[in-house]
């Protein structure tokens, strides 16, 4: 059996430079952060005592026996093409602390953690990039999917960090050096409200891309904010508010990039936020609902609290893991179970 857990992120400058159509003409830049809130994911080989050959826990509960016929698109994809002469009997199960669908990168975050899974499963360890590579080809290159390639590289690394993406295709990240007081100050600013409303971001992600070409001093201006921030950041003089400034000015181009990243209430509720005494945020994600974040000074929190009062806070911190193998227990084999082999290896585990 493994476990892999792996975080979701916050992007905080920079979104939709990271997408592939921008930055192969422009180059592209994102800051970004993991957070302390994971998504789960248990792969076992199944008993064959089963009639199906994979057993999938999602939003809904797939038991199959063909993989073409696997309704999950990355557990398909994934199994389809890296994995042609692996035994194929999976047990999948997904848990998170978080909704999916909510603007904090769960898909990648999967697509990460299943890649790792999968391979850990056969005895291999994948580095932090090459896991990240990878996930973009399934989620890009595989699945056809209107996404950037921020989330798989955040979610694979973790931790605080400015990421670049160049012309030829490739990526750097450079994590920002933070001392622990400003780190932790910036943590104290963050306020983070989830909207009740799940989105589609392929669809949302879509439109805002059918528009870069006549918004293209947006992104140019959006991409230039990831500069401004990270200058902000590592300067101890400079007040964290200032930060949320910047979020401020991001949100407002993000916004006008397509008339399917906010609605009314989204609006209304930033709006409230910002007249009790918010510095700036934005709506995380693609678009159209998830989870609001801003940055408050934190004596004028309760304002915001509230102003918001009919929204869910969620209290974060950042991590800088990424995504790793929580559990690996070669012992625990179906095949074993099957033919006896546990209960005469370890009499007190097997009943």
């Amino acid at each position: 059996m493994v476990i892999i857990r792996t975080p979701l992120r916050i992007s905080f400058l920079g979104g939709g430079t990271d997408h592939p159509i921008w930055f192969r003409e422009h180059g592209g830049a994102v800051l970004s952060t993991s957070i302390n809130k994971y998504i789960y994911l248990q792969i076992r080989q199944l008993p064959s005592i089963y009639s199906f050959n994979f057993r999938i826990v999602w939003r809904i509960i797939e038991e199959i026996e063909e993989i073409k016929d696997i309704k999950h698109p990355v557990v398909r994809e994934v199994l389809r093409h890296y994995f042609p002469d692996v035994p194929k009997r999976f047990e999948i199960s997904y848990n998170a602390d978080l909704p999916s669908r909510s603007g904090l990168g769960s898909s990648s975050a999967f697509t990460v953690a299943f890649l790792q899974g999968l391979w850990a499963q056969q005895g291999r360890l994948i580095s932090q990039p090459e896991l990240a590579h990878e996930a973009i080809h399934v989620e890009q290159d595989l699945l056809k999917e209107p996404v950037g390639c921020q989330d798989q590289v955040a979610v694979a690394h973790g931790g605080l960090n400015r990421i670049d993406f160049s012309q030829d295709a490739t990526f750097r990240l450079t994590p920002l050096p933070l001392p622990l007081g400003r780190k932790e100050a910036l943590e104290s600013h963050m306020m983070f409200f989830f909207t009740h409303f799940e989105r589609e971001a392929g669809t949302i992600e879509a439109s805002k891309i059918r528009n870069f070409d006549k918004k293209s001093r947006h992104l140019f201006r959006m991409q230039h904010l990831v500069d401004e921030g990270q200058a902000l950041l590592l300067n101890p003089n400079e007040p964290i508010s200032r930060f949320g400034e910047l979020l401020n000015e991001g949100w407002k181009l993000k916004r006008d990039l397509s008339e399917t990243v906010s609605n009314y209430d989204i609006d209304q509720a930033y709006e409230a936020a910002m007249a009790a005494g918010a510095s700036g945020g934005k709506l995380l994600g693609a678009g159209g609902g998830g989870f609001l974040l801003f940055i408050v000074k934190p004596e004028l929190q309760p304002k915001v609290r509230e102003a918001l009062r009919n929204m869910i806070e969620v209290p974060i911190r950042f991590e800088h893991r990424g995504s790793h193998i929580a559990l690996f227990d070669p012992e625990f084999d179906p095949v074993a179970i099957d033919s006896g082999q546990l209960r005469d290896q370890h009499p007190n585990q097997i009943k």
